[in-house]
């Protein structure tokens, strides 16, 4: 057996299947009654995407000269078997397939069968075949030198593909219907003697109505238990085992083993597991039995293939004329294999070009979007000091991995500014991923986040990966950090400090190499403090904060980045405006923007749609009245006139109320940092910013306050 190391090293980066298959499985379907219809074949292609462009799914299926990544047959599995109520369709799909090959025209696969005359010769062709049938399949045979007419098959698949029942079923009555090509075999059987499927598959395979549970310790388990999810009832046990290694059957991956002979002290320890407890696996009417003895987990699956043949007059008869030079026969067949194995490649090829330049597409589209800024806030425009300081921060925390903690109100652009970051990282070349954690409910975001398994759960048709593997070798960035729960929070806080994580219904560990950034519009110090987000995980968070100031703080940058918006909005509606009146700018400072950037870009586009095909500047009738109609900020002047049209009574009275001056300026000082706290939406971070004070101050200050 190889190595893991190897193993990985020749894994199948983009795994294929030839339609010869896969027509088997829907010529099947057809000859059972109201079968078809129940199958959407659009949808079984649409699983991966790059084939929405095929007009008759069902036909390019049937079509085996087509190949078809292994994603598609998987799918056609698995609803073939939801139609047919049988988790062993493929193997009666494939014996009735080979049953009716006198009724219709041979492929070329199996006019090289049927050229070889020879069953021994075309078993010991396996590994062609499986080159022939896909490219992330490994096959050979051998023989024990005391077994007639017998047969040992040896068949592995390459990760990246999981063997499915449905797989295994698949080859296992391909190599037993074949045999139905020559007239002069009477007989055969196909005995599957131990497997590569993962028990775990099986069990996913049927969703959340079973479990596998280890007994003892994870890392070496005295046993698996297979239970039933609602009622805890074990339903199978299966203990670890090893096998012998094979006196004289070395194949081409290295050494094979034999579950029939016992295991030596030098043999190396297998990853296989054996049916103590034999049981039925059922949902619905779709069922598996797990027989006692039967051996899963190994590294590859070996297949024990007899058969009986005629005898010669009767052969004769039922294949008169029959070729007997076999050896010229081998030859020209391995010819054949090569020729139809090269012309399968370039096809595999050409698709596989086809599939990559979509994704290229696509990648050149977000690429696109990155580097000119085309986000709902309009990029990072502005010439303020509290943009510029921002600027310098987030220039010298591009250059290291650090987790950035980017706090700000709703609009002013907290996600431009880690695009901004990942951009100019050394992970740009990476991909940049974003995740709205307030938008999703938390069994959702646990799935968008770590991905899911195949039957983690109602719905699971297909493994997904989550965003943290989507986002390997670049940049994630976890909006709304503040809303996730409290149990989501410690997975989170595992992934961020281990940086591993399992996919919902998996058991692997899978390593992943991300840089994290937060953002957030709440106050995660006040959080912290009513328990409703966990200490640990904040300083995880915080490991290096930018804070964007609102744009209220900032007016100075109000020209630039409206003209900014307002030549984007122009361009795509296309319009001849060239800019902003002086009335218009003068409107758009004296406004507060409670909803930042983003409500000013929503004014500007709003702005460029009523301007008229001649009009080439804005002006204050194109606003909006609640812009126009706006208070005016308070001046220090003003500030003044405010105090003097209060009553003089009133303020005596305040003063006697407040015990002085002092008294009344601390009223004055609450009052304010409640006004503070409310406009900055409950941030106390902000509230204190503004205020020119600091969070403890803010703290300190309530305390005092609820103390009186």
């Amino acid at each position: 057996m190889l190595s893991r190391e190897t193993s990985q090293s020749q894994a199948v980066v983009d795994p294929w299947v030839t339609c010869f298959l896969t027509g088997m499985v829907i010529r099947y379907l057809d000859s059972l009654s109201g079968i078809d219809d129940r199958l959407d074949y659009r949808r079984v292609m649409g699983v991966v995407e790059g084939f929405d462009h095929i007009r008759d799914p069902k036909a390019f299926l049937l079509d085996p000269n087509n190949w078809v990544p292994h994603a598609v047959l998987r799918e056609l599995i698995h609803r073939s078997e939801e139609a047919s109520g049988r988790k062993d369709v493929t193997y009666r799909a494939a014996l009735a397939y080979f049953a009716s090959s006198n009724k219709r025209e041979p492929t070329l696969m199996e006019t090289i069968a049927r050229y070889l005359d020879d069953v021994d010769m075309a078993v010991r062709c396996s590994s062609l075949w499986a080159s022939a049938y896909s490219n992330y399949l490994r096959m050979q045979a051998f023989a024990r030198p005391d077994e007639a007419h017998t047969l040992y098959v040896l068949a592995r698949f390459l990760p990246p593909v999981d063997l499915q029942i449905g797989n295994s079923l698949l080859i296992k009555g391909n190599i037993e219907g074949f045999s139905q090509l020559y007239p002069f075999v009477e007989s055969a059987s196909c005995e599957e003697q131990y497997s590569q499927l993962r028990l775990e598959t099986i069990v996913a395979e049927f969703g959340e109505v079973y479990v596998l549970k280890p007994d003892g310790p994870r890392n070496a388990p005295t046993a698996w238990l297979i239970k039933e999810g609602k009622t805890g009832r074990t339903v199978a046990t299966a203990r670890p085992f090893g096998m012998g290694v094979e006196p004289a059957a070395d194949w081409e991956e290295g050494q094979a083993y034999a579950a029939d002979r016992p295991t030596s002290r030098s043999s190396e320890r297998l990853r296989a597991l054996r049916i103590e407890q034999p049981g039925v696996l059922r949902t619905g009417s779709l069922e598996y039995v797990l027989q006692e003895s039967a051996i899963y987990d190994a590294p590859y699956t070996r297949y024990r293939f007899q058969w009986r043949e005629r005898s010669v007059q009767e052969a004769v008869r039922q294949q008169p004329g029959s070729v007997t030079d076999r050896a010229s026969k081998g030859v020209i067949s391995r010819l054949l294999f090569d020729h139809l194995v090269g012309l399968q490649a370039t096809q595999r090829r050409a698709l596989g070009i086809f599939i990559r330049n979509r994704d290229l597409r696509e990648e050149n589209k977000q690429l696109r979007q990155e580097l000119y800024g085309a986000t709902e806030t309009g990029g990072l425009v502005g010439k303020s000091r509290p943009m510029q300081e921002l600027f310098v921060l987030a220039r010298s925390v591009a250059q290291s991995d650090v987790t950035v903690l980017i706090t700000g109100e709703t609009g002013t652009g907290k996600e431009r500014t880690a695009r901004l970051i990942h951009q100019l990282s050394p992970r740009r070349a990476g991909r940049f991923v974003a995740i709205n954690c307030g938008a999703l409910a938390e069994n959702l975001l646990e799935s968008e986040l770590f991905g899911h398994e195949r039957g983690a759960f109602t719905g699971a048709l297909a493994q997904k990966k989550g965003k943290f593997e989507q986002a390997n070798g670049g940049t994630l960035f976890l909006d709304e950090i503040g809303e996730i729960s409290p149990a989501m929070q410690v997975k989170l806080l595992r992934v961020l400090q281990e940086r591993e994580l399992q996919r919902v219904g998996g058991h692997e560990d899978i390593r992943v190499d991300v840089r994290i950034i937060a953002a957030t519009n709440q106050d995660l110090h006040a959080l912290v403090a009513e328990r409703k987000f966990r200490q640990d995980l904040f300083y995880r968070l915080n490991v290096f904060p930018l804070h964007i100031p609102p744009l209220r703080e900032r007016v100075e940058d109000i020209p630039l980045i409206a003209q900014h918006l307002l030549d984007r909005h122009t361009a795509v509606q296309k319009k001849a405006v060239k800019g902003l009146t002086g009335e218009a700018l003068e409107v758009l400072i004296r406004y507060r923007w409670p909803g930042n950037v983003r409500e000013l870009e929503n004014v500007i586009e709003r702005a460029v749609a009523l301007a008229g095909p001649k009009t080439a500047m804005i002006g204050p009738d194109l606003l909006p009245p609640s812009i126009r109609e706006a208070p005016e900020t308070i001046s220090a002047q003003g500030l003044d006139d405010l105090v003097d049209r209060i009553d003089w009574p009133l303020i005596m009275q305040a003063l006697k109320d407040g015990r002085g001056l002092t008294g009344l300026i601390k009223r004055i000082e609450w009052a304010l940092i409640q006004r503070a706290i409310k406009e900055h939406a409950g941030n106390k971070t902000a509230a204190a910013r503004m205020l020119r004070r600091t969070y403890r101050w803010l703290r300190k200050v309530e305390t005092g306050r609820a103390g009186d």
